[in-house]
């Protein structure tokens, strides 16, 4: 070393002053690891498990949801449409409402239609009424209107039980179903 401290490229170290500042300490001079260090380690391998458990569970469940939502979209039956389409024959007052007699010409699409005097009670359903002519996805009905009140026309698009008790009955029967409603407007006649 020259007189400021600088070590000159000329004179090396001795090895012994390489070793003692490199780290090589002696064995009694080397700081021991703290108690319960190796619990601390399994601590540790043991959260990073769960982590990996909890993510491959997670992906399972995701996984398992997405199949059954496949599945019970493939499988579930699909209903058939739902149109309707009224025509009054008969003579028909400035205000929208008819005379009586007259005829109400219903045609539908959709598995079955029923008819509501007064949102009270079912009059006709069709098929399975006089004047009713069903096919296949739909049909028409001739219905005759003879007694004063509002008549209304709705389309399923599944067979509906029952004996049809009130129009807002079967409507809410056949939402909590899950099935397709068409509604006409009403027919006023007296």
């Amino acid at each position: 070393m020259d007189s400021e401290g600088v070590v000159s490229p000329v004179v090396a170290s001795s090895p012994a002053a390489v070793a003692d500042v490199s780290g090589h300490l002696r064995p009694e001079l080397r700081p021991a690891p703290s108690l319960g260090w190796e619990s601390g380690v399994w601590t540790r391998i043991e959260r990073r498990r769960r982590i990996r458990r909890l993510g491959a569970l997670v992906l399972a469940v995701v996984s398992l949801c997405g199949g059954v939502q496949i599945v019970r979209h493939r499988t579930a039956p699909h209903s058939a449409p739902v149109r309707l389409g009224v025509e009054l024959l008969g003579t028909l007052r400035p205000d929208g409402s008819s005379a009586l007699p007259g005829v109400w010409q219903v045609r539908f699409e959709g598995a079955e239609l029923r008819i509501y005097r007064n949102a009270m009670g079912m009059v006709h359903r069709c098929p399975g009424s006089a004047g009713c002519t069903a096919a296949e996805g739909g049909g028409a009905l001739a219905l005759p209107v003879d007694t004063a009140g509002e008549y209304r026309a709705l389309v399923f698009s599944r067979a509906e039980p029952g004996d049809g008790l009130s129009l807002l009955g079967d409507l809410e029967a056949a939402r909590r179903r899950g099935d397709r409603v068409g509604m006409s407007a009403p027919l006023i006649a007296y």
